[in-house]
């Protein structure tokens, strides 16, 4: 190394690898999880389910004849096929992500050629705003209203102000658990120059689903996942469009980004779903009954849910969170000041399991 090089290095200050991390990167902090060993296991809005022992043979069964020395099919043509007949979408309008996460990298990275400004409503899933500022992106925040729904005045000044490329709306919304008003997500559809994604990680819990209005609005992207309705380890996020903008989309797709295990995988349970169906009007009786109980708690405001989990605030989160792991029951704390000050998020399990997190929780909570 010359001495010109040298001196040059110093004048930065550092000479280290980590002083070329981007700016933006160095002010995130990375997407994390506390970990605990617990008997009861309530914090990441999964389903308690496993697979049925019928469809768990023949899950093997795939998975054994599946060639690992082989690179994955790049399309997942199969899969795709397969998800586009049971929803009635066309295939070419349909993109595979690596969980919803890859995907949100995905079209961050290609709808950016505008104003390079992302908008959403906070709180919310965090992936949006990690993703933004990672990719370099402005982030647009805008506050829900007091119910949590979205607040119109609000977002739409900001997209008359700052045109967004990308706004996310999930709904319904993690860590809420509210659906959004749905008349209020299609005067921002129709609103939005850019694309507006609906995230409908947790729609199969409230039944409702904007996939029909992309026929109308060619800017609407849908996002779902096989990850709250019981699949969780294959990590598969599905992308709805129309064509051409799925086509734009897949130009920035990692090769072979959906490896052969999880499609062979998931190929054999969709083929074999009924089960699903039935899992999920468990989890949604057992949450009436978990937000009814709550609600009776004193000391407890429970937030109605729409989704596989529900919200709820207590006067010191801290306290009750450590309480309830010395109990052996882990449900997520989101305590930090603003909106989501001393609130909770508990996910729906078995009724055994949220008995057991309701009477913990009762003991806590009782002087």
């Amino acid at each position: 190394m010359s001495e010109k090089t040298k001196k040059k290095g110093k004048s930065k200050g550092k000479g280290l690898p980590e002083s070329r991390v981007r700016e933006e990167i160095r002010h995130l902090s990375a997407y994390s999880v506390p970990h605990y060993e617990t008997r009861i296991k309530l914090d990441g809005n999964e389903s308690p389910f496993s697979l049925p022992g019928e469809v768990g043979e023949k899950v093997m069964g795939k998975l054994r004849g599946i060639e690992v020395n082989r690179y994955p099919d790049p399309e997942a043509s199969e899969l795709r096929k397969l998800i586009s007949w049971i929803n009635g979408f066309p295939p070419g309008g349909i993109l595979l992500g690596n969980g919803s996460d890859e995907l949100i990298g995905m079209l961050i990275t290609a709808f950016s050629g505008g104003t390079g400004r992302i908008l959403y409503p906070t709180p919310t899933f965090s992936m949006y705003g990690i993703s933004g500022r990672a990719l370099g992106r402005e982030v647009l925040e805008a506050e829900l209203d007091h119910n949590f729904d979205l607040d119109l005045d609000r977002i739409t000044a900001l997209i008359a102000k700052k045109d967004p490329d990308l706004i996310f709306l999930a709904s319904p919304n993690n860590p809420t658990g509210n659906a959004y008003s749905a008349d209020r997500i299609r005067e921002i559809i129709g609103l939005s120059k850019g694309v507006v994604v609906v995230d409908e990680a947790y729609s199969d819990f409230s039944g409702h689903t904007f996939l029909p209005l992309i026929k109308k609005h060619e800017n609407l992207i849908i996002l779902r996942t096989l990850s709250k309705v019981g699949f969780a380890g294959l990590r598969l996020g599905i992308l709805y469009g129309r064509e051409a903008l799925v086509h734009e989309i897949n130009k920035v797709r990692y090769p072979y980004n959906i490896n052969s295990l999880t499609q062979g995988a998931a190929e054999v349970i969709l083929r074999n779903h009924e089960f699903v169906s039935e899992n999920i009007q468990l989890i949604v009786r057992e949450r009436d009954r978990v937000y009814k109980t709550l609600s009776g708690m004193t000391g407890v405001e429970a937030y109605s849910s729409d989704a596989n989990f529900i919200l709820f605030k207590v006067k010191d989160a801290d306290s009750v969170f450590k309480a309830l792991v010395e109990r052996d029951v882990l449900i997520r704390n989101f305590n930090k000041p603003g909106r989501l000050e001393n609130c909770m998020r508990v996910t729906i399990g078995t009724p055994y399991e949220n008995d057991s997190f309701l009477n913990a929780l009762g003991d806590i909570l009782t002087p």
